[in-house]
């Protein structure tokens, strides 16, 4: 399945440039605005008591903001991370007879034989329930982006936060340290994220995953370094979040698989088994249309007899 895998590089390549968009000014920096007003100015609000709550440490403040909407995301994460494990257990089963109809779709002589093929694979994703769209990863993310875009603009709107020292480095500039960091937890979540997958999976995608993490550090090294703090936070919560799913969610889910196909096995009826249907379709079709015309022939060959 060479098209799904394009499409979803081009969905993550999609949804970085969308998080450039959104941190570069979706929400005004005019404290008037309806956008301020709804995003930047509550997520300020929280910083401020949060840092309050840490005697003044917007660093802290900004890890407990962090910890905070991973808390309240973790219904929908799981929910996504254990549709995506059964998708791919689930594709480990039914992925060689999806092959076999994409090569015989591809080899069709003709475009009769390639929209019975294409009928036929839809009827036996239909029959054993299969979807290859039955995954929502990215909408963590994308709930995350407007948060990333209010801390973007009370940065600038906010000088306690802009000047304060975490660390030694400023939360209100870049930091090339910081995103060396982000760079290496992105490589490890990643490999981490790719321990669960199918072997032809990781070769397939393993190159552009690994690449994912230099684009997304060269947004970081061009953002303030609170961003880059709250990604890094970000990227740690995942891991551990990651390992615990790997070690204790996806074996229970890979065991329940199993057992449904040993009581539910694939169905692959004659119906729509691609041994020479359609062949034997198109073959009985021109035998009828060249049986049919020398008929023609002799009945003008009889009349013109007659006329004799």
């Amino acid at each position: 399945m060479k098209t799904s895998t394009k499409s979803k590089h081009l969905q993550l390549l999609s949804l970085l440039a969308a998080s450039s968009l959104f941190l570069g000014g979706c929400v005004s920096r005019n404290q008037d605005s309806w956008t301020f007003r709804l995003i930047a100015s509550p997520i300020n609000q929280l910083i401020e008591w949060l840092a309050q709550f840490f005697n003044g440490n917007y660093g802290f403040a900004i890890i407990g903001l962090v910890i905070i909407i991973r808390l309240l995301l973790i219904p929908l994460t799981y929910k996504q991370q254990t549709s995506s494990i059964l998708g791919t257990e689930k594709r480990r089963y039914y992925q060689p007879y999806l092959m076999k109809f994409q090569e015989l779709i591809q080899g069709a002589e003709t475009p009769e034989e390639q929209m019975e093929y294409t009928r036929q694979q839809q009827a036996f994703m239909k029959d054993n329930n299969i979807s290859l769209f039955g995954n929502m990863g990215c909408l963590p993310l994308l709930i995350q982006l407007p948060i990333l875009s209010g801390m973007y603009v009370a940065i600038y709107n906010n000088q306690n936060i802009a000047n304060y020292n975490f660390f030694g480095f400023s939360l209100g500039e870049p930091n090339l340290v910081l995103t060396i960091i982000f760079i290496l937890l992105s490589f490890l979540q990643t490999r981490i994220s790719m321990q669960t997958m199918p072997e032809e999976v990781r070769e397939q995608q393993g190159k552009s995953m690994l690449f994912m993490p230099l684009m997304l550090g060269f947004v970081v090294f061009n953002v303030p370094a609170a961003i880059g703090l709250y990604l890094v936070t970000t990227t740690i919560w995942g891991m551990l979040q990651q390992l615990a799913i790997n070690t204790f969610v996806h074996p229970r889910i890979k065991a329940k698989v199993e057992d449904e196909m040993k009581d539910n096995p694939i169905r692959f009826d004659q119906h729509y088994k691609p041994n020479n249907t359609v062949k034997d379709v198109t073959h009985t079709a021109n035998s009828s249309t060249s049986s049919t015309k020398p008929h023609k022939s002799n009945r003008n060959a009889g009349k013109q007899n007659r006329k004799k």
